[in-house]
């Protein structure tokens, strides 16, 4: 009896001892439940968090506007500072819209020449370009004074000419034409290649001298003694290589970047005209743009200019040098003779073509 009541005292013992190591808490083996509840609701509200965070990404880049692509049509070889000017730009582009907007390049005229490109961007049918200012013959002839020979005394006095009132005159062309000069960078001086060595206009007498359709420059060439021949740019170093022309003009990063060293023994540093590659829009395509991107566009032309015109202060440096490296002969003229012979050319284009003032306004700029 003694043993019976013994042993369910001991039972009894067991049981309670058992229930307070319970602590109050579950069962054995259900500890683990409420833990795993927890830390589900942590990770399920983190995902929501992600979930607003990449839905409220979404809906500012929807706000700034769809995708979409920008073609650049250039009338330029894909090497040098003209070019370079449109990497930057394409850089700060896809940057700065975090690959939304993306921009192709289509150089060395793969989209056409001057003509189709100002035609194009003027029509809407290509958003952008690069060229020089063939659009001002096409759209807005009485501005085409910067294509005229020996207007300019030098590099400087063309570069302020158009920081003083190149954005006035641009923004004329706009108005005629459509077409938005965005930026502008500094080419370079034109500068004749030939066969034989250029030092007085005499010495262009009979030569079948390529220019393009610019007639200006072709009155000037002409007053030189030269006979002008009309050839496109895409077709010029066959012509100088099978002797359809025997000279030609450009700048030096054109000579050099086209080589078209393999064709022309002598580089004449005659500093005739000196150019600029414009960076053009259409302005309709340009409107239909949300006013944020307007302005990321408009902020990536000019980082690039800036860029750009910081390393290469004047090319024509550079690039004579590659030609003389090249084999060119180099070969300084008697420019007073040339600009003696220019002058009346063009006072006459002043007289009956341009806007009244501008030439004024050349002269006026140190």
């Amino acid at each position: 009896m003694k043993r019976k009541i013994m042993a369910l005292a001991l039972t009894a013992s067991m049981v309670l001892t058992l229930t307070a190591c319970g602590g109050g808490g579950a069962a054995p083996g259900t500890t683990a439940a409420p833990a795993a509840a927890a830390t589900e609701a942590k990770e399920e509200t983190k995902a929501q968090e992600e979930d607003k965070e990449k839905a409220a990404e979404t809906e500012a880049t929807a706000e700034t506007g769809a995708s979409y692509t920008i073609n650049v049509a250039s009338t330029f070889a894909p090497e040098g500072p003209v070019h370079q000017v449109m990497e930057e730009f394409k850089t700060n582009v896809e940057t700065a819209s975090g690959g939304r907007i993306q921009v192709i390049i289509h150089p060395s005229g793969a989209l056409g020449g001057a003509r189709e490109v100002s035609e194009g961007v003027h029509a809407g049918t290509i958003e952008m370009g690069a060229l020089g200012c063939e659009d001002f013959e096409y759209y807005a002839p009485e501005y085409s004074i910067l294509e005229a020979p020996y207007l300019f005394r030098d590099m400087d006095h063309f570069k302020n000419f158009l920081n003083t009132h190149g954005d006035q005159i641009f923004s004329e062309v706009q108005e005629k034409s459509g077409i938005i000069t965005s930026a502008w960078f500094y080419r370079g001086a034109r500068m004749i290649t030939a066969n034989k060595e250029i030092v007085e206009p005499a010495d262009l007498k009979g030569l079948k001298f390529r220019l393009p359709s610019i007639p200006v420059r072709v009155s000037v060439f002409e007053a030189f003694g030269a006979s002008p021949t009309i050839v496109d740019f895409s077709e010029l170093y066959m012509a100088l290589k099978t002797g359809t022309v025997d000279a030609q003009e450009n700048p030096p990063e054109t000579i050099y970047s086209y080589k078209y060293y393999e064709a022309q023994k002598y580089l004449i540093l005659s500093s005739h005209i000196f150019t600029l590659a414009r960076y053009i829009t259409s302005e309709s395509w340009f409107n239909s743009l949300t006013a944020e991107d307007q302005a990321l566009i408009s902020q990536a032309w000019t980082a690039a200019q800036e860029k750009v015109t910081e390393e290469y202060p004047d090319p024509d440096e550079t690039y004579v040098e590659k030609c003389r490296q090249e084999g060119m002969e180099i070969v300084t003229p008697n420019n007073e003779a040339f600009i003696e012979l220019a002058a009346p050319v063009v006072q006459k284009y002043n007289d009956e073509n341009w806007k009244p003032g501008l030439l004024d306004l050349v002269n006026s700029v140190e």
